[in-house]
């Protein structure tokens, strides 16, 4: 029997257990990632080790969630951690140079490398063939200081992709189908891993967005393979060494399969207050909508926000609807600013917010009372979004545009060009 990518890496960092699903399985960690929200704890456990430096191949500490200064405590926070990485031998990304997962792809991100993050999004790192897993600070403060991470192995689902996504459906729409068939509950001690002919027609970009959001099933982590793809996404990014081709064996044998025939998706939306809360766009286009946040760690890459910025060339915002945007790192930031994108961007009306969390965590840009908020964010629980009886909608980038002309929900395959 052929074995999955994902095992193949699992038992390929195993340092104790039987690689058997279900049975508990010790695996090194080549790289962690924190942020600020939980990183503090995690650096204060890792130096109460009494290990100097780390011992992984590379660690990063990010400061991406709590950065609103009003008062000194946050940045209190971000001087420890500072300090703490000069001293540990760890990178330090500094408040507003990005979101930790965005910027972890572009900068550090490697096929066949396994990543613990005290962040549940890290296995949007699955999208460039890691398996990436979040985990709690004390799990990766251990990893930090050269000690294994101990899971349950997990059963492989296989979701294999053929055909290619319509004009106008999106990365998001994938995910969002998924969402709708598995839900968020009872996916425990499962992985995802992606598979088919329809894979090659995704970009990293695109496949990070499904990966990301794979969090939301409850799954241990979510995978791609690392192909031609993968490889110009690194050549883009000046990483070519880093690249390495991955696939799992042509008789591998998943635990289950699903199959998602890309060209017959739609446009879906999240509806309040759950990710699998799926519907199509159709069926709930109209409802007037008062605010639009493209961004988060899901969908604030260059590509999406290109594709937005184009779209709003020339044209103005609804005059009812607010609309923030938050690149996803400071070189996506740099790009839109060099290519007159982001000038475009600002004359259309919208806001744009710092390159981090912010909004998706309810750190501002909370919406008015009784307004729905349409997001291209991961998570859309009740209250998320700091207001009480919010009624939040999760999209793509594609949707949301439309929505920000409109002045309402809409098929972005119905806008006039």
């Amino acid at each position: 029997m052929g074995k999955t990518l994902i095992h193949k890496i699992l038992e390929a960092h195993l340092v104790a257990g039987r690689m058997a699903p279900g049975q508990e399985i010790g695996i090194r960690i080549d790289q962690t990632l924190t942020q600020d929200a939980t990183g503090t704890t995690a650096f204060l456990l890792f130096e109460s080790m009494g290990v100097p430096r780390v011992r992984t191949d590379l660690s990063v500490s990010y400061v991406d969630h709590n950065m609103a200064g009003f008062g000194p405590e946050n940045h209190n926070d971000h001087l420890y951690l500072q300090t703490v990485a000069a001293k540990s031998g760890v990178y330090h990304s500094r408040a507003g140079n990005g979101i930790c997962h965005q910027v972890h792809l572009e900068r550090f991100g490697k096929p066949g490398a396994t990543l613990l993050g005290s962040d549940s999004h890290t296995p949007t790192g699955g999208g460039i063939g890691m398996v990436a897993i979040g985990a709690g600070g004390l799990d990766v403060a251990v990893a930090m200081a050269g000690g294994p991470f101990y899971l349950t192995c997990p059963k492989v689902l296989g979701v294999k992709l053929t055909g290619g996504l319509s004009d106008w459906v999106a990365a998001k729409d994938v995910i969002l189908k998924l969402l709708s068939i598995l839900s968020t509950k009872g996916n425990v001690g499962w992985a995802v891993e992606y598979f088919g002919p329809g894979v090659r027609t995704l970009s990293v970009p695109q496949r990070a967005t499904v990966t990301n959001m794979g969090a939301e099933l409850g799954v241990t982590t979510s995978l791609f393979g690392s192909d031609e793809q993968t490889r110009a996404f690194l050549v883009a990014q000046k990483r070519q060494k880093d690249y390495l081709p991955l696939q799992a064996d042509a008789d591998a044998e998943y635990d289950r399969v699903i199959e998602i025939d890309l060209s017959q998706l739609e446009p879906l939306a999240a509806c309040p207050s759950s990710p699998d809360n799926v519907k199509t766009v159709r069926e709930i286009a109209g409802t007037k909508v008062g605010q639009v946040a493209i961004g988060s760690c899901t969908n604030s890459s260059y590509t999406d926000l290109m594709m937005v910025a184009q779209v709003l060339k020339g044209r103005r915002v609804h005059p009812m609807v607010e609309l923030g945007i938050s690149p996803g790192s400071r070189e996506v930031l740099n790009m839109l600013a060099r290519n007159g994108a982001l000038a475009d961007l600002i004359a259309a009306g919208a806001r744009i917010l710092e390159s981090g969390c912010g909004p998706c965590i309810g750190q501002g840009f909370s919406p008015a009372d009784d307004v729905v908020s349409l997001r291209t964010f991961n998570r859309n629980f009740a209250g998320r979004t700091g207001t009480k009886g919010d009624r939040a909608y999760l999209v793509s980038p594609e949707t949301a545009v439309a929505a920000a002309l409109t002045g309402e929900i809409t098929d972005p395959r119905d806008l006039s060009e």
